[in-house]
């Protein structure tokens, strides 16, 4: 080998033979005329070794998929066609099953609305700024939820009926339609596109579920959000009236939200009897929508100079993550109850169980923050400062938005973590997803028939499912953000 540098470039030293084969790369075709053959031969039995392990692994692959299509084509998949709809919503009425529908078909048409609405209006933006913009196509959006509808497509195959496959046609239609007539609104109408997701969800959960108790706060918190977002939008002043209706605006209409829904009686199917998939759907979400917003306050919280506030938030952030959750399950469920006076009524298990599920979610959102937060450089904070800004909308405006940008996968991680946690709520008696695998087999039309292989599979691809699409979707959002670069 010779060893004589020569230049490449300037400043860079390579020798000659690395020279030589850097041209040879630059000169190789693009393509190449190895035919299969040549290319089996020269990869898999180019040595009699390679050739044994070739025709080993080979026959190995053969008789698992053999197996696997016998497995698929049996008739042990009738345990999936007697309890399917235990699997998506647990023992739900027959007769009130209108209301999953109608609630679903309300929840998406406002959010498949507002998402078509928000979409244009960030092309209106970027177009404004000067920027590129490129508009999900429907094969966009099929290939980043595809996960989803395969799994969807899955469950309705089992359906002995034809109700769920027009159910399930009706829905797509539907996500087709809201969609295309969210981007097709009004520039006026798209600029509240929030306001309009936030009505269809509080709509679709007093279909569901009715007005009274827990809905009625939940309602009054979304009403709460999406005025405070509007006033925000729509008085940007620093003046002192401006500032009144951004503080005050919000909670006038979120408690008269909460007042008047909790005072009309409208009934529902309260969520106490809920279960199957449906649950661990609502739990999870239940679980970041509310755990989010208190793990970003408990973070900025830990980082107050107030003794108080900081210590506070210390204690229950060291203590939550300290114990498991399935500890604190079994304290809220058996417990906690003790706890409450005899004239105060004891809050349902499913409720007590989603409260221990959102603290214990905020908690670790906490320091996922805070360790966004120590990465925002403090000349941002100074410089913000300096310039009159206060410190509320320096957090707002400035810190929040880089840390939370830089905790995004920690956070899916996060989220899914959450989606599988909530399986652990059968242990207080609730049966949702995970639980009627193995309410299934211990019925007595398949009890010591060994068919666990059949309904844990079936339950693995539903976390994989949508855990999968979590994760699919993080990391579009990396790139859109350009996480990571520089």
């Amino acid at each position: 080998m010779t060893d004589t540098p020569k230049t490449a470039g300037e400043g860079v030293y390579l020798g000659t033979d690395i020279t030589l084969a850097l041209a040879a790369r630059d000169e190789a075709p693009l393509h190449s005329d190895t035919t299969p053959g040549k290319w089996v031969k020269d990869n898999l039995f180019n040595s009699v070794m390679n050739s044994i392990i070739t025709v080993v692994l080979g026959v190995a692959v053969i008789f698992l998929l053999t197996r696997a299509a016998q497995w698929v084509i049996s008739e042990e998949w009738r345990i999936i066609q007697v309890n399917l709809r235990n699997f998506m919503v647990g023992q739900f009425p027959r007769d009130e099953l209108w209301r999953l529908w109608w609630s679903a078909y309300v929840l998406i048409v406002g959010i498949g609305g507002g998402v078509g609405a928000l979409a244009h209006n960030a092309e209106d933006d970027a177009r404004e700024k000067g920027l590129e913009y490129k508009r999900s196509s429907w094969l966009d959006l099929l290939r980043r939820f595809w996960p989803v509808l395969a799994f969807v497509a899955l469950m309705t195959s089992f359906a002995r009926t034809w109700l769920p496959y027009v159910g399930v046609l009706v829905a797509l239609a539907l996500v087709v339609a809201a969609r295309t007539a969210g981007w097709a609104m009004p520039a006026p109408v798209r600029a509240r596109a929030v306001q309009f997701m936030a009505v269809a969800i509080v709509v679709s959960t007093v279909i569901l579920a009715g007005t009274s108790g827990l809905v009625a706060i939940v309602a009054g918190l979304v009403a709460y959000f999406a005025v405070a977002s509007e006033t925000s939008r729509r008085f940007e002043g620093s003046d002192a009236r401006s500032t009144l209706l951004r503080q005050l605006a919000p909670i006038v209409v979120g408690v008269a939200v909460w007042f008047v829904l909790d005072a009309v009686a409208v009934d529902g199917f309260g969520w106490e009897d809920w279960g199957g998939l449906h649950l661990t759907l609502f739990a999870t979400v239940v679980g970041i929508s509310t755990g989010m917003p208190l793990g970003i306050l408990l973070a900025v919280g830990r980082r107050s100079e107030l003794p108080v506030i900081k210590g506070f938030c210390v204690l229950f952030i060291e203590f939550v993550r300290g114990v498991p959750l399935i500890s604190l399950l079994l304290f809220s469920s058996f417990i906690l109850p003790l706890l409450f006076p005899l004239s105060v009524a004891v809050p349902e298990t499913l409720t007590r169980a989603m409260i221990v599920i959102t603290l214990f979610s905020a908690a670790y959102i906490a320091e996922i923050v805070r360790g966004g937060l120590q990465a925002v450089p403090q000349g941002q904070t100074e410089a913000a400062q300096a310039s009159g800004m206060s410190a509320a909308k320096i957090q707002r405006l400035i810190v929040m938005p880089q840390a939370l940008r830089a905790v995004i996968p920690a956070m899916v991680g996060q989220f899914i973590s959450l989606l599988k946690d909530t399986s652990l709520i059968a242990t207080i008696g609730v049966a949702e997803f995970f639980q009627y695998s193995a309410i299934s087999n211990a019925q007595p039309e398949f009890l010591g028939k060994e068919k666990q292989i059949v309904t844990y599979s079936i339950v693995a691809i539903g976390y994989w499912a949508f855990a999968y699409t979590m994760s699919k979707e993080s990391r579009r959002l990396e790139a859109q953000l350009g996480v990571g670069e520089r």
